[in-house]
């Protein structure tokens, strides 16, 4: 069950994570990704950042240990 969603980006060596969207800032890791609540939210702020980043939505799964 999805748990929130993040929006991410590709690279060559893997996905970059969405920080903080009002400032544009990326991070290698997850944990630190800004979250929101659905899918709906997370393509209307991929959406809003410029082309050249081709930014999706991706929902973000936890597993309990």
């Amino acid at each position: 069950m999805a748990s929130s969603v993040v929006v991410a980006r590709t690279k060559t060596d893997g996905l970059e994570y969405l920080a903080d969207g009002a400032h544009g800032v990326w991070t290698e890791a997850s944990d630190l990704a800004q979250q929101f609540i659905n899918i709906r939210e997370a393509t209307r702020a991929a959406m809003r950042l410029p082309s050249r980043f081709r930014a999706f939505a991706l929902p973000v799964t936890q597993s309990l240990n």
